[in-house]
This record gives structure tokens, C-alpha cells and sequence, in this order.
């Protein structure tokens, strides 16, 4: 805890590894077993649980609960597992996250992701790098999310799905389905045409934009979309990794995939 400031009100555990430079505000719990990265800042009445695993330059703010026992009815509180949180990530106020219910495994959480305030992540869900979740929206169990996408306010996304990476998700939005990377996700398990803007502010290169949008096409126009995406896996159509990427992601069997909005707004 060597050049850490903590707060005198605030509670920590004598089992817990703060590292320096941590700030830990007015009444914040950090309880044994956990973890908290070097530069990371703790708000006032924060509560960090058993098994949370923070990284470096963090914020965790107020109100905050991470590596909360599961909402599985069925969980064994005895059982050992974590949260784990990237470098960078900011988790705002009243948001939750978690722990997995899997023994010995975790809930994860990337670098730079940034979790808008009264959230939540539900045991052993995945997000990736760079993903942003808007206010009032929650991912329940054993969701996986990618990287650089965008979960607007309200969204509801069901537990077991996947979330490709690149995603848009608008808001008051709901799926049970898989979305493919680098879509335009809406309504009731929907899809309208590709996020764009997305791949435009992370600089994509032209060529794996161009093969996206073919693939989508091909994909697309016609049904089952499986079926469409491992035949044009088969012909060798995608020109780019990217376009590989949006294919592969139909590859797992048994999966039920997001279809495309035809209705009018």
C-alpha cells in the first residue's frame, strides 16, 4: 500500500493486495482476497468483494459493486471464483459485475472499456477491449461481447449469446441471438445494415470495409444465413482478415443468428 492514499473511514482487509499509487475513498469496502492494480481510484462507497481483480489506472465509482455473488440460484457461495478488470476501465456509478460461477474461473472485463452508471454484467460474461455500455443496460450469464462494440442505454442482452466485435447495439434494444461483427444491432433480435461509423472511427482500411459489405450482401440474401456464410467460407470469398473474421463467426453449430430488419421505421 506504499504511497497509496486511503481514506480513514474506508474498510480494507488486511488479506488485501493494493498496490501503489491506489486512492480508496470515504467508506469503500475492499474485503479479502483482492486484487487492486497500481493508480487505480476506488470512490467513496465502492465496494470491492471477494475475488475482485482490478488493473492499473482504473476507476471504480461510487456506489459500485464488483465480484458480487451470482444471481444463480443454484450457486455455492463457497465456491472460489473472480472478477477480472482490465487496465484502463472505468466503471461508473451503481454499476455490478459478477463473479463466475464456474470454479476457479471469472467474469472478464477488458482494457478501456467504459461502463456507464446503475449496469450490469452477470457472472462468467466476457467483454472485450474497448466496449462501452450505456446506462440501464445489463448482459446476463456466460455472454460474450467483442471488442470496440457499443451497447447503448437500455439493452437487454439474453445469457449464452455472442456479440461479435465492431458492434452497435441502439438503445431499448433486446437479443437473444448472436449478432456477427461489425453490425448495426435494433429492436427485437434485428439487424440494420453494418456499423459504418464504427469501422470509419477505427480507421479500417477501405479493402476490409468493401469485403464486409459484400460478404454481408451474400450473407444476407437469403436463408438460413449459416448456410450462406460456410459456402462462402468454402468458396474462399473473403478477401480480408476482417471479412474471414464476419464469416468464421457463423462456423459454431447450433447457434441462432439476429436477421435483418425489413420492417419500416
Amino acid at each position: 500500500m506504499r504511497n497509496s492514499k486511503i481514506h480513514p473511514t474506508a474498510i480494507v482487509d488486511g488479506g488485501a493486495s493494493v498496490a501503489e499509487g491506489v486512492e480508496i475513498g470515504a467508506y469503500a469496502i475492499v474485503e479479502n482476497n483482492v486484487v487492486i492494480g497500481e493508480g487505480t481510484v476506488v470512490e467513496p462507497h465502492a465496494r470491492l468483494c471477494s475475488g475482485a481483480r482490478v488493473g492499473k489506472f482504473c476507476r471504480i465509482c461510487s456506489f459500485s459493486t464488483i465480484s458480487g455473488i451470482p444471481q444463480d440460484v443454484h450457486f455455492d457461495v463457497s465456491t472460489p471464483s473472480y472478477v477480472e478488470i482490465g487496465d484502463a476501465t472505468v466503471v461508473r456509478e451503481n454499476f455490478t459485475i459478477h463473479r463466475a460461477t464456474v470454479p476457479n474461473s471469472s467474469t472478464k472485463i477488458g482494457r478501456n472499456c467504459f461502463l456507464m452508471a446503475s449496469s450490469h454484467i452477470g457472472h462468467d460474461c466476457v467483454l472485450r477491449d474497448n466496449v462501452i455500455m450505456g446506462c440501464f443496460s445489463a448482459v446476463a450469464g456466460f455472454t460474450e461481447v467483442g471488442s470496440d462494440s457499443f451497447i447503448s442505454g437500455g439493452v437487454m442482452l439474453h445469457q449464452r449469446i455472442r456479440i461479435g466485435n465492431g458492434v452497435m447495439i441502439s438503445g431499448n434494444s433486446a437479443f437473444s441471438t448472436d449478432l456477427p461483427p461489425y453490425v448495426n444491432g435494433l429492436k427485437r433480435n434485428r439487424i440494420q445494415g453494418l456499423n459504418l461509423i464504427g469501422m470509419a472511427r477505427r480507421k479500417m482500411p477501405r479493402e476490409a470495409v468493401s469485403d464486409i459489405k459484400n460478404l454481408f450482401m451474400f450473407v444476407y440474401s437469403g436463408l438460413p444465413v449459416r448456410k450462406r456464410a460456410l459456402e462462402a467460407l468454402q468458396n474462399s470469398m473473403a478477401k480480408t482478415p476482417q471479412g474471414l473474421e464476419f464469416l468464421k463467426f457463423f462456423q459454431p453449430e447450433g447457434r441462432h443468428f439476429a436477421s435483418l430488419n425489413k420492417e419500416r421505421d
